[in-house]
């Protein structure tokens, strides 16, 4: 994130260098949970599709972590409170997806119904981050 956009409090600069460490720490869980994906022995996948929802939600992790740190870095040229709401939703989207996705393809009982919200706060988000072009350049 550029150090000096001017446009956004100081606090909203913090929040967003903290969604950038999530994301990173999103792509980090997203490569650990492929691996485990691909390398769990078959006796250890107790439900059907289990290991291509392990991977689906790896995938999830992995680009939204990915955007996490791309559009915080873009800060400087994006609506601050537009993006930050974005990026703060996609947070919290990838979470509602990837974290019940995988305890259910790990067949661990966990109400996977959470996954359609944290899907569906994630295309709001996208929106919301389509939103937060502005219309002037910064210099």
């Amino acid at each position: 994130m550029h150090p000096h956009n001017r446009d956004a409090p100081h606090h909203i600069n913090n929040w967003l260098k903290c969604l950038f460490s999530l994301g990173a720490v999103f792509c980090s869980l997203a490569v650990a949970l492929q691996a485990v994906a691909t390398h769990l022995p078959d006796a250890a996948i107790t439900i059907s599709r289990g290991r291509e929802m392990l991977h689906m939600a790896a995938d999830i992790a992995l680009w939204h972590g990915i955007a996490l740190c791309a559009l915080t870095l873009a800060s400087r040229y994006l609506h601050p409170l537009r993006l930050t709401i974005g990026c703060t939703g996609i947070a919290l989207g990838t979470s509602l997806f990837s974290i019940p996705v995988t305890l259910h393809g790990l067949g661990i009982l966990f109400p996977a119904r959470l996954a359609p919200m944290g899907g569906t706060l994630l295309i709001l988000s996208w929106l919301c981050i389509a939103a937060s072009i502005t219309t002037t350049q910064k210099k």
